[in-house]
């Protein structure tokens, strides 16, 4: 039998997300989450690992297909954990939902994606214990970071102190800029924290479809220890922020200064291993190049290169990707391409 958790604090790890801005190397077997590049760990380990000294418990959400290897890769850091293996994805608010059903009603459900890379674990620890306090008193909590520049590709969240007045979806470059210039808004993290029967009070009030469905999936999951695609499918897919964090009037915010990224591209992924990790690819040579400017992932083969620079190279068993830095927002097209013309590539 599937059992609620006792109440504290419990972790619980959205393991969503294909990555496709990180193809080839990210696929729907092996996506960026479950990736080994961080000093041997992924980040869905790093994400656990940070956050274990908080949490009693650990609670993956994932899709059916990552499921085992999700579970692999979380016990194999260290994890007693338990894991919902969702038959078909619909969103967060139905992972959120299912959490919550699942967990003791008092518990604090600290909400987390499975793919983000903290570099200020003191910043860290500071924030998640601000947000559980305010958890603690019957709010959704959800942790704001002070933009470095005028990102479009991130949701923002207009705020005075702790309250928010109100949330943007992915503004255009002026607004953005604006948004930065002002010192009033900032990047929502999608890290929440909350009471579970605070999250279900919510979604009952304002999402009641999902509410209801969810409801019946879980009492499925509790009683037999699975979910039937039926069942899943049933649920509306919206995320959490549609849901319930733009309607509800129980909403706070912690800002936080911390060190935070997305890994949501190469020119991402390349700064993060050459800052923390010290990522080096012994099957790489530079020659006439900067190896600190270009990044080379792959191991089947010697790939080596001559009088260029800023260049990230990704040699897979199926694809082989030459990109010049600062083009990443063309990954997605290219998976677009691959996914119409080439799909058993991902």
């Amino acid at each position: 039998m599937y059992k609620p958790s006792a109440a504290g604090m419990q972790h619980v790890i959205l393991c969503g997300g294909s990555g496709t801005r990180l193809w080839p190397l990210s696929n729907r077997q092996t996506p960026k989450q479950l990736l080994s590049l961080f000093n041997g760990h992924s980040l869905l380990q790093l994400t656990y690992l940070r956050n274990r000294e908080a949490c009693e418990s650990v609670l993956a959400i994932a899709g059916a297909a990552q499921a085992d290897l999700i579970s692999q890769q979380l016990l194999s850091a260290g994890a007693t954990l338990r894991c919902i293996a969702e038959p078909a994805g619909r969103n967060t608010a139905a992972a959120i939902a299912l959490a919550a059903f699942a967990s003791d009603p008092g518990t604090v459900l600290l909400i987390t994606p499975s793919d983000h890379l903290i570099g200020t674990p003191d910043l860290y620890n500071e924030t998640i214990s601000a947000a559980r306090a305010l958890a603690e008193a019957g709010h959704i909590v959800t942790i704001g970071l002070r933009p470095a520049y005028p990102e479009t590709g991130y949701g923002y969240i207009h705020h005075n102190g702790n309250e928010v007045l109100r949330f943007v979806e992915k503004p255009g470059p002026a607004a953005a800029a604006e948004m930065l210039q002002s010192g009033d808004y900032l990047w929502n993290s999608g890290i929440f924290c909350c009471k579970a029967e605070v999250i279900l009070d919510e979604l009952k009030l304002h999402a009641p479809d999902i509410y209801n469905a969810a409801s019946k999936a879980a009492a499925a999951l509790l009683r037999t220890g699975s979910i039937s695609a039926a069942a899943m499918m049933a649920i509306p897919s919206t995320s959490i922020d549609y849901a319930v964090m733009e309607k509800s009037a129980r909403v706070k915010v912690v800002p936080s200064a911390m060190q935070w990224s997305d890994v949501g591209s190469y020119e991402a992924l390349s700064e993060a291993l050459t800052e923390h990790y010290a990522y080096s690819n012994q099957q790489a040579v530079f020659i006439e190049s900067d190896p600190k400017n270009s990044m080379v992932i792959g191991k089947d083969k010697l790939v080596a290169l001559v009088g260029v620079d800023n260049m990230v190279v990704v040699d897979t068993p199926g694809a082989l990707l030459i990109m010049q830095k600062g083009k990443g927002q063309n990954i997605k097209q290219l998976h677009n391409w691959v996914s119409e013309n080439r799909p058993e590539l991902l």
